[in-house]
């Protein structure tokens, strides 16, 4: 994803919704439900009661509710009370008091070039054609 501002209307999704696979959208996205699967956006928020179980690649992800899987974001801000299980590939990481991150992070110049490079790999590992 690129870092330009995203014109378009931010992508909400409910907290009753539970949505299996993966979600490519160029704006923002706000996840009150549960994915899963991976999500590629310009901006993830995480609300409370939100849940992802799959690669989350973005250029800002904020996680107040729970994530598991790889992290791929220049941005990451893990809120007080979430709950993250993932190796996170990051800029810039921000914990606050009360957080729990069980995993790995690694500063890496570019964690976006990454996600695109390990997506392509896992792809061609499993035999699937995108």
């Amino acid at each position: 994803m690129s870092e330009k501002v995203s014109t378009l209307p931010a992508l909400t999704i409910p907290r009753q919704a539970i949505l299996e696979g993966s979600i490519r959208y160029a704006g923002n996205v706000v996840l009150e439900g549960t994915i899963l699967g991976d999500v590629w956006c310009s901006s993830l928020l995480i609300t409370e009661r939100g849940t992802v179980d799959g690669a989350i690649c973005a250029d800002a992800a904020t996680i107040m509710g729970e994530a598991s899987g790889s992290i791929y974001a220049n941005h990451v801000t893990l809120k007080t009370a979430c709950s993250v299980t993932a190796e996170i590939f990051h800029k810039v990481l921000s914990l606050e008091n009360g957080c729990y991150f069980e995993g790995k992070s690694r500063r890496v110049a570019n964690p976006l070039h990454l996600a695109d490079r390990d997506a392509e790999e896992h792809t061609a590992s499993n035999g699937l054609v995108r």
